[in-house]
């Protein structure tokens, strides 16, 4: 009947903000349209593998058989994403996610390095860049499984296609050309990846809880740049409480495990501090996530969804010389129909 149609898709949790490919809709022909941000920042210490280290470390160590002339401050980045999402049968619903990622980063000379005169950096000392534009695009099918009171499981198939930009140049100035800029200020992977997830969730009452497994696997050995972005996999669980019949918060913790990027520029870069090594990218994280998701239980405004959540760093294990990561914030809104 309607009515239940009606209630059941109206109490179905979702799950914390952060989570990507983490619910399906439930009748043939449902639409959904959503708006998803996520804000990361990075700050504070440089690190190698767990621990702090020193400026003269860095510079010896951080470039090679080359010294570091400068290091990260911080590192601020924004992604907006479109969500798209509709269900042309009951187990399948399909999803399009284009996305415009926007970053900035200040760079910091290290104390104790012998910096390049020609360089194009030093005569602005601690120079700050910016990029922003396209990223890459995902399209997935996610596919139900199990669908039975209280449980649910799904299965994602998703690609990412290379739409994102990896060929961003630091912008010239008193005409030093820097080359291009650091890997982790391209606005994409380069590559056609595949992102694949498995999501469980279930309710009883006023509690919620889930687990996803999700990973992404670079489907070429390099991009027109010349390296290609490590692969990655995550392992996610959460458990929610209803605060009110709309209000749902949760606590999540989540290990990520990342790879190194794979080889290197093929064109010029000025190779001036860790972020320009390939090998100083990737790691182990263990994060905890504390969110609250609200539904809009009726009147003009049902449909509505909106969700938050803080993602803590707990422990860092980087690859070779990085910043410190210091939290993301994730927020969600979808109106289905």
């Amino acid at each position: 009947s309607t009515a239940h149609t009606h209630s059941s898709l109206h109490h179905h949790k979702i799950p914390p903000a952060t989570v990507m490919f983490g619910h399906m809709l439930d009748k043939p022909g449902d639409f959904m349209a959503g708006y998803r941000f996520m804000y990361q920042w990075t700050g504070g210490n440089m690190m190698h593998g767990a621990h702090k280290v020193s400026d003269q470390a860095i510079v010896d160590q951080g470039c090679g058989n080359k010294d570091c002339q400068f290091a990260p401050q911080f590192m601020d980045m924004r992604m907006h994403m479109v969500d798209l999402m509709y269900a042309p049968t009951k187990w399948l619903n399909v999803m399009l996610m284009p996305t415009f990622m926007d970053m900035d980063m200040n760079l910091r000379q290290l104390a104790g390095a012998r910096v390049d005169a020609s360089g194009a950096h030093s005569h602005h000392g601690a120079a700050g860049h910016e990029s922003g534009a396209v990223g890459d695009t995902y399209f997935s099918s996610l596919i139900k499984l199990l669908d039975i009171p209280g449980h649910r499981v799904h299965v994602n198939l998703g690609f990412s296609a290379p739409t994102g930009k990896t060929d961003i140049k630091i912008r010239r100035s008193f005409n030093a050309d820097g080359g291009l800029i650091h890997f982790g200020m391209q606005l994409g992977s380069g590559t056609w990846d595949f992102t694949p997830s498995l999501t469980y969730l279930g309710e009883y009452n006023r509690w919620s809880w889930g687990t996803q497994i999700s990973g992404i696997k670079r489907m070429e050995d390099r991009n027109q740049s010349g390296y290609r972005l490590g692969d990655m996999f995550q392992a996610t669980g959460w458990g929610g409480m209803d605060l009110a019949r709309w209000l749902t918060a949760s606590v999540r913790g989540v290990y990520t495990w990342q790879d190194a990027i794979h080889r290197d520029f093929n064109q010029y870069n000025a190779r001036i501090g860790p972020m320009d090594f390939s090998r100083n990218y990737g790691g182990q994280f263990w994060d905890m996530g504390f969110g609250v998701n609200a539904q809009i239980p009726g009147g003009r405004f049902a449909g509505n969804r909106l969700g938050i959540e803080w993602v803590q760093p707990i422990r860092s294990d980087f690859n070779g010389y990085q910043l410190n990561r210091q939290g993301m914030l994730s927020a969600t809104w979808s109106y289905q129909f």
